[in-house]
């Protein structure tokens, strides 16, 4: 589907186009922020993005973009404006100060299937040489996104009480040696992810949570592991003990305008923005029953 608008003295704006994807929603969310994608196909460009980033893009984050062939030397800059599971936002500048938006937006479609979603794309002011990339873009999503719905999953906790996230920091191997997590672990057989998630809990932390709900995009684990990580939210449950460091160093109790400043590992990190929202969302999980 596609709406396309004339605006006279500029190109065509298109306001909105939608594409079939058949993978699962954070997944393809993922797919939309993963780094070397979107340099490659929006960008056109082979260079390191201008700030240091990770596998996939957080907000803030910047990167070259040539306007003209693959190759060409960079005109503009792109910055990261949103990147998590409900949108990808970009924002493309100028030297002369003019700028172009463009925004992907994951949806599940509406026969509710969960193994499959739809991209909404909506731009703002489209610039030119920005409207013959869009399809290459999507079409490297689609299929990066059916690569990575086939991975094991790795589920993390994100347990919240009194307005601070529980973290814990890694003792061993020593390549990870003193940054931090979410608790968590890989899904077993026949497990479900809730089920996997209240489990590791039990094991590293020595207390009994609920399962609430997903948070954040899949995050794809480096190393040829084969693996994604899945955040969910998790509550105590009523009465439940305490968490203690049964398998790490030590944990810490870590708020909002501390999770930058912490030594996460990098899949942790690539989700520090839907943890931030997280935290200041205000409403704290809270056990069901």
């Amino acid at each position: 589907m596609a709406r396309v608008v004339a605006v006279r003295g500029r190109m065509p704006v298109v306001l909105e186009r939608t594409f079939a994807m058949a993978a699962p929603l954070r997944t393809v969310a993922a797919a939309l922020r993963h780094t070397r994608t979107v340099t490659t196909n929006l960008g056109a460009v082979a260079e390191d993005p201008a700030v240091p980033v990770g596998e996939l893009l957080l907000a803030g984050d910047r990167f070259p973009v040539a306007t003209g062939a693959a190759g060409d030397a960079p005109a503009l800059e792109g910055t990261v404006c949103r990147a998590d599971e409900t949108a990808v936002e970009l924002r493309f500048d100028s030297s002369a100060g003019r700028s172009g938006r463009v925004r992907f937006e994951p949806r599940e479609p509406e026969s509710g299937a969960r193994s499959r979603c739809e991209v909404h794309l909506i731009l703002s002011e489209a610039p030119e040489w920005l409207l013959p990339r869009l399809d290459g873009y999507l079409e490297a999503v689609r299929e990066l996104a059916s690569k990575w719905s086939m991975r094991q999953i790795v589920v993390g906790a994100a347990l919240v009480e009194d307005g601070m996230l529980l973290a814990q920091q890694r003792h061993y191997p020593a390549v990870h040696a003193g940054r931090w997590e979410l608790p968590g672990g890989r899904v077993e057989p026949g497990e479900s992810e809730s089920e996997a998630v209240v489990r590791e809990c039990r094991e590293e932390l020595g207390t009994e949570v609920r399962a609430l709900e997903r948070l954040g995009t899949d995050v794809p684990l480096l190393g040829g592991s084969g693996m994604s990580l899945r955040v969910l939210a998790v509550c105590r449950v009523a009465g439940a003990r305490l968490p203690l460091p049964l398998e790490h160093r030590a944990l810490r109790w870590v708020g909002g305008s501390e999770l930058a400043g912490l030594p996460w590992l990098e899949a942790d990190r690539l989700l520090l923005d839907s943890l931030r929202a997280l935290l200041s969302s205000g409403s704290e999980p809270q056990d069901p029953k």
